[in-house]
This record gives structure tokens, sequence and C-alpha cells, in this order.
């Protein structure tokens, strides 16, 4: 399954610095977790689009989910980014 995040910044928030941050993070999860795999971190283009960043990992096994969401490496890098968050959505393709 492909599991999707959007994200939307605050205002005056530098969309390039999160996008860094979300692909350090991703790529430790990708090192540490054999079913966690092809992380992708998108940037919008255009300031009027609903969501500044994209990120979608390929997630082997539904169950899987709830382990990555729990994760330490995900935890942390949530509360690194709560000040600039104004929004979040999810969503999951199988």
């Amino acid at each position: 399954m492909k599991h999707y995040e959007l994200i939307k910044l605050v205002p005056g928030t530098d969309p390039v610095e999160i996008q860094e941050k979300l692909w350090k993070t991703c790529r430790k999860l990708d090192d540490e977790l054999d079913w966690f795999n092809h992380p992708v971190v998108f940037r919008s283009c255009k300031a009027t689009d609903d969501f500044d960043l994209m990120a979608v990992v390929e997630i082997d096994e539904e169950e899987r989910l709830e382990e990555f969401l729990n994760h330490p490496l995900t935890k942390k890098l949530e509360d690194r980014l709560a000040e600039v968050v104004k929004q979040r959505a999810a969503f999951d393709h199988y």
C-alpha cells in the first residue's frame, strides 16, 4: 500500500527546510525498516495550492502502518514540526 501525508505549513515557514527534515527522517526509516520502501517528498510549486508538501511511502503490509505512525523517529519529527504545521491530511491507497 502507499501512504500519503499532505502538509500545509504556517505562512513564512521555509518549505525547503521542512522538506529536508522530512527526507532525513524518511531515509533513516528506510534504512531501519525493511517494509518501509521508496519514500518521496514533493514540494508544491504554487503558493495557491492547498498543501505545501506531500510525502509518499510504500508500506509492505497494512498492519505495519500503525508501527510506522508510532515509531520513535516519526514521533520525533512530528514534535519538531508541530509549530510550523498548520494542517495535515493523510490517506492510503491499496
